[in-house]
């Protein structure tokens, strides 16, 4: 079993944090673990396509968090978020993470973002985002009361969160971005700082929201 050194009391439940958001998001979710040197990137998909035909975006967010050593350099697994919490519930490891065993294959972990030539695109504010999620989750909500069937629902989520939503200068980005940031807590809560104006940042055909609790990346579109 691999151990992460996590570098500080507070990291590590920010970590706990995000990961148990992310499993509110998507009961059945991956968190990929990356390192490099002693920097650990944390990556989950809150909303992906599953299979051919399916529309709904990708949408990846992403933290990084510094470790207390160097051993794990080059890691790289996805394990499910259910064992990670489980780990994380687990008072006496301190600020150790023991990573679980059983790594998944998830088909998002094989779509890699640019690493640099990120270059300043658009701004979108965080009024902006909050509206569209929630407005996004009340025509889920009303479109597929209790009883729905899962494929009509699953349908219906795709078309709300692939709907474009522009940013400042006109950037097309998904709908389901504005999703990933407020259910992970990655902007403030609604009606603080709403006329914040928020960085989107584009390389290489892909879109780059920088938030205050992280990065949210997806595929752009027309570009």
């Amino acid at each position: 079993m691999t151990d992460l050194q996590i570098s500080d009391p507070l990291a590590m439940r920010d970590l706990s944090a995000f990961a148990s958001l992310a499993h509110r998001a998507d009961a059945d979710g991956a968190m990929r673990l990356q390192v490099a040197s002693d920097v650990l990137a944390v990556t989950v998909a809150p909303l992906f396509p599953h299979g051919l035909g399916d529309s709904t975006p990708l949408v990846l967010a992403m933290r990084m968090l510094r470790l207390g050593d160097h051993e794990q350099d080059g890691f790289d697994e996805a394990v499910p978020l259910s064992n990670l919490l489980d780990r994380f519930a687990r008072d006496e490891n301190g600020t150790t993470l023991p990573v679980p065993p059983n790594s998944v294959l998830v088909s998002w972990t094989g779509i890699a973002p640019p690493r640099g030539g990120w270059s300043e695109y658009d701004t979108i504010s965080v009024g902006r985002l909050h509206e569209t999620a929630e407005s996004g989750i009340a025509e889920i909500s009303t479109g597929a009361p209790d009883g729905s069937g899962g494929h009509a629902v699953k349908a219906l989520r795709s078309r709300v969160w692939s709907r474009p939503m522009a940013g400042e200068q006109g950037t097309g980005m998904p709908g389901g971005l504005a999703f990933a940031a407020a259910a992970l807590r990655f902007i403030p809560p609604a009606g603080r700082d709403d006329n914040r104006q928020l960085r989107i940042m584009e390389a290489g055909g892909w879109l780059r929201l920088v938030a205050p609790g992280g990065h949210l990346l997806t595929r752009a579109r027309g570009l």
